[in-house]
């Protein structure tokens, strides 16, 4: 069974500010939710039901009050699949009713992070406050070089715009944390272990998002 890790980036660990109140910790949320086609029908199911749990937990929106949230699924692009809403139990029901289409993401595996996280910066941009990317999946960008990634999480920092991770290692992908820890995130990361313990990872992963644990990336 899965016990949950976190690797926290160790640069941004020691420029980390003192955790800011909860009340104020967290204003704009992005969901980037990988839909790709190493996600099967079952894991995919897991991984929604997580997203919409914790968006209908009274203790998450009690913490969240104020925030407004976003869900974006990505294979190859992209696409918002719940407007930005300041109501997360109407997001988590947004989502419970919302189904993968069955001709998409296609037969093909693939994954554009740099993309997603593109669009997820686009969402963000010109917003105040403190804004977050949590992106959770089990491959790497292989829809773009890794340059575009590096390019996105610069762009991100840029903007003081936290990239926080939630990796799931597979025996097809059995080191996607490090690849998340060392190209993606510029925060910190949460490990899964298997897909059906997600529910825990997301759920440990959102709180410390909440308590601001890493405070925003230093643009310099």
């Amino acid at each position: 069974m899965f016990g949950p890790g976190r690797l926290v980036v160790a640069a941004l660990l020691a420029a980390a500010a003192p955790a800011a109140p909860a009340a104020a910790a967290l204003d704009w949320l992005v969901l980037l939710v990988d839909a790709s086609g190493s996600i099967d029908a079952r894991e995919y199911e897991l991984q929604r039901e997580a997203y919409v749990g914790v968006l209908r937990d009274p203790e998450i929106t009690a913490l969240l009050q104020g925030a407004r949230v976003t869900i974006v699924e990505f294979a190859r692009s992209p696409q918002v699949v719940v407007a930005w809403t300041g109501d997360l139990q109407a997001a988590g029901d947004a989502y419970a009713l919302h189904r993968r289409p069955g001709d998409w993401p296609g037969p093909a595996s693939t994954t554009g992070i740099a993309r997603a996280l593109a669009l997820a910066i686009d969402l963000l941009e010109g917003r105040s406050g403190r804004r977050v990317i949590d992106i959770s999946g089990d491959g790497p960008d292989n829809v773009d070089w890794v340059a575009a990634v590096w390019a996105q999480r610069d762009r991100a920092r840029a903007r003081r715009i936290e990239i926080n991770g939630l990796a799931i290692p597979t025996p097809e992908q059995p080191a996607i944390d490090r690849y998340y820890a060392q190209n993606v995130v510029n925060g910190f990361l949460e490990v899964s272990r298997e897909h059906a313990d997600f529910a825990r990872s997301l759920r440990l992963k959102l709180g410390l998002e909440i308590a601001g644990e890493a405070g925003a990336p230093d643009p310099t």
